[in-house]
């Protein structure tokens, strides 16, 4: 593919429709002061250093569709200058698609809770067909994705939280509570809301909370027992089985019963 190197004036450059389409930014004032300096720190670092990447752009008739660099040409803006360096690359819908969603992901500021959207929205697009695809193009692993992803199978109040007071951003953290209890019907878990709340209100640490999860997952577990033809000889299972199950489980329990024999020579 043809790549050139040149400087185009601002005029001539043109947002990519791929820009932003499948990020759902929380609003979140303390994230767009940051933001805002972020913007300010890149225009001085420019005025002091130069710029150290160019912007990659593509033609588009008499202008130039920005592919990676959006920050970049604010900051131009900002500080006043009229053109960029660019690097101009030849790439298809697809390609520019791909490289554009990639760029955003990558991109400082996201939390978890909006990269767990933006994959999500990527996704059901069919920009990438998979995750395990998805992750391989952002330069993480499958379980990065996943994990993610899985913040949106949370309770929903849960969800709001961390959407509007940005709780935490442990993945490891969200993990634990999310592996407590399952939602109802409509998208709710006590268990894991209170659980939540008690890391949050009491400032808990990972460990701190590995402990209450283990607590909580003990308390929750019930120890049913199923007879079994053989004097002193009682299995225990952790779930309750329905009557077709004990009865698939008493099957299965004298088949191995019948090898045990042979191999003893007691049959």
């Amino acid at each position: 593919m043809e790549t050139q190197f040149v400087k185009i004036p601002l005029d001539k450059l043109i947002k990519s429709p791929y820009q932003g389409r499948f990020l759902v930014e929380i609003n979140d004032p303390k994230k767009s002061i940051y933001m805002r300096r972020r913007l300010r720190e890149l225009a001085d670092s420019i005025v002091i250093s130069g710029l150290l990447q160019p912007i990659l752009v593509r033609k588009k008739d008499d202008q130039y569709e920005i592919i990676d660099g959006h920050r970049r040409v604010e900051a131009f803006k900002k500080l006043g200058y009229d053109e960029i360096p660019a690097q101009i690359v030849d790439r298809t819908d697809k390609e520019t698609q791909v490289m554009t969603v990639v760029s955003n992901l990558q991109r400082i500021g996201l939390n978890h809770l909006e990269k767990a959207l933006a994959f999500e929205k990527i996704l059901n697009a069919g920009v990438f067909k998979s995750k395990k695809e998805l992750s391989k193009k952002i330069g993480k692993d499958e379980t990065y994705v996943g994990d993610i992803m899985n913040i949106l199978k949370m309770d929903k109040r849960i969800i709001d939280d961390i959407a509007i007071n940005n709780t935490t951003n442990d993945v490891r953290v969200l993990r634990l509570i999310r592996n407590v209890g399952k939602l109802d019907e409509k998208g709710y878990s006590d268990e894991q809301y209170n659980l939540y709340r008690q890391f949050i209100e009491k400032k808990l640490n990972r460990e701190q909370l590995q402990e209450l999860v283990m607590a909580a997952k003990k308390g929750n577990d019930k120890t049913y027992q199923v007879s079994y033809g053989v004097r002193g000889f009682t299995v225990k299972v952790h779930k309750k089985l329905s009557k077709e199950q004990k009865d698939r489980v008493k099957e299965l329990l004298d088949q191995k019963m019948q090898e045990v024999l042979k191999e003893m020579k007691l049959m």
